[in-house]
Formats: structure tokens, C-alpha cells, sequence
């Protein structure tokens, strides 16, 4: 059965069953909570912008060499230098269901939740510069171009159970930890899509200037089939995991209605903002 298909159906028993139960109901006490974050990797991006910079190199100056060398063989690299751009964003929102076994005065509950996170990471821009000489003729070259807005994006449903303990449930304003776990099927992996585009100018003594451009759409699963018809592997898991750890602050606002802040690690990192009603 599909991660999804199953956690709605767990979702949907979980409800039913809370609803149902007055015994449960009268050893603690539940919430319902709805929340909407920010998210984001931007806290990384100087170890990402180097890292990728050195995974890059390689993979593009071999590209741009292959494009070259259809119209002039001979032709090889002298020396190559680029720049890298790094950025990303995007948002959750969810709806959970929360037990505090211990009533109105416990600190422990347990969650669960549906969850929608829209993850997206992108290049704006990579520039690169190279400088070349034709072995047969002797002429030197030079390319200066730029790989632009390259993305991959993907918006996965997920299913969440946590672990939270508010610290001090007696204050009107206290502060709580979080952890928790989630899973979205590996269908959103494989809807997630990648785009990019690049161009650039090639120069090559005594020749007029040559302009190269290509651009790219195309999903995981499109880009997996394609490699699998080559004879290449590209692995894709069956399943995406979520891991949190939250921390954040509480306020009561009413005796049944609360306000939530926490910030934290949400497969990247989250703020987060939402309410909670006591029922």
C-alpha cells in the first residue's frame, strides 16, 4: 500500500477513533492545530555554493568542450574558472492532532499530521569562463557563458508522528520542545522536476563569434527513464523520510485557543507559525 493512500487511512482512524473513545477523552485532553512555515537551506549556503562549485567543474567544462569539439575537434581546454549561485525556499502547511495523556496539566503529547511541503532549490547563476587553443591550427579561443536558472522543485504530502513536551504547561506563555518523523511516498520524488538553460559565446581567433544555448524540463522520473535506456542507474528510494526537531514558544490566548512560534530542522530548516484548539 502507498505511504499515502495509508496514511490517510491511519489519519482518518485516528480521528474517528479520539472522537469515539470516551475513556480516552477523559484521561487527557486533545488539540487540533493548524500551522503554515517558511522553509529554507539558506543558513548552508556558503558550504553548498563550495561544494557544488567543486562537483560542477568538472561535469561542465566536459560539457561545454563536448559542444565545442563538434566544430572544431582539435580544439582544448588552457584553463577554466566559474562562479556559483545557490538559493532556495518554500513553505508547509499541516493540520495534526495532538493527545496529552496527562490532561490539562501534562507536559507530554503525542502527534500526528498531514503535511504539505513545497521544497525547492535552485543555481540562479553559474558563469563560467574558459580560454582554449586549436592543436591543429594554432588559434587560441575563448568562451564566457553561464548556466541560469536552474531548479529543482517538489511538493511532497507527507504523514508525521511527533513527540513534544512543554516546559511548565502552569505558564501562560512557555517554551516546548519537539521531535518527530514523516514520510511521503516516493511518487513526489519522481514528480519533482528539474529545469535549466545556459548559453554562451565561443571566440575563436580569425572565426566570427558563435553562440551556444540549450534549455531543459524535465521530472526525476523522466530524467531516471532516460538514464535506464542508456544502460546508466539512477536510484530513486520507494520512499521520502522527514526527520524535526522544533523549538518554540506557547501562548495561551484563551483557555481553549493557543498561538505556537517555533523554528527548527525540517529537512531543511522552518519557521513556523500556528494556533491550537482544545477540545
Amino acid at each position: 500500500m502507498k505511504i499515502k493512500r495509508m496514511g490517510i487511512y491511519l489519519f482518518v482512524l485516528i480521528f474517528c477513533f479520539i472522537f469515539s473513545n470516551q475513556n480516552l477523552r477523559a484521561q487527557g485532553h486533545f488539540e487540533l492545530g493548524f500551522h503554515y512555515s517558511q522553509w529554507s537551506i539558506d543558513i548552508l549556503r556558503g558550504w553548498i555554493e563550495e561544494s557544488l562549485s567543486e562537483e560542477l567543474e568538472g561535469e561542465l567544462r566536459d560539457e561545454f568542450l563536448y559542444e565545442f569539439q563538434k566544430e572544431y575537434p582539435s580544439l582544448r581546454e588552457i584553463s577554466y574558472s566559474q562562479n556559483v549561485s545557490f538559493d532556495s525556499g518554500g513553505d508547509n502547511y499541516g493540520f495534526e492532532i495532538r493527545w496529552y495523556p496527562g490532561g490539562h496539566s501534562g507536559s507530554f503529547s503525542l502527534g500526528f499530521s498531514i503535511e504539505k511541503t513545497t521544497m525547492r532549490v535552485s543555481l540562479p547563476e553559474v558563469s563560467a569562463s574558459m580560454t582554449l587553443k586549436d592543436d591543429l591550427t594554432g588559434k587560441s579561443g575563448e568562451f564566457q557563458g553561464s548556466v541560469r536558472n536552474t531548479q529543482f522543485e517538489m511538493s511532497p504530502m507527507s504523514f508525521h508522528l511527533s513527540f513534544r513536551w512543554d516546559i511548565n504547561p502552569s505558564w501562560k506563555v512557555r517554551p516546548f520542545i519537539t521531535f518527530g518523523v514523516g514520510a511521503a511516498s516516493g511518487t513526489a520524488l519522481e514528480e519533482g522536476k528539474l529545469t535549466a538553460e545556459w548559453s554562451g559565446d565561443l571566440t575563436v581567433e580569425g572565426e566570427p563569434p558563435e553562440h551556444y544555448s540549450d534549455s531543459e524540463s524535465k521530472t526525476l522520473k523522466e530524467l531516471k527513464d532516460e538514464a535506464e535506456q542508456e544502460g546508466d542507474e539512477f536510484f530513486l528510494p520507494d520512499f521520502l523520510p522527514f526527520v524535526q526537531f522544533n523549538l518554540g514558544i506557547k501562548g495561551v490566548i484563551a483557555e481553549n485557543f493557543h498561538i505556537l512560534i517555533d523554528a527548527g530542522i525540517w529537512n531543511g530548516f522552518i519557521l513556523r507559525g500556528g494556533i491550537a484548539i482544545r477540545i
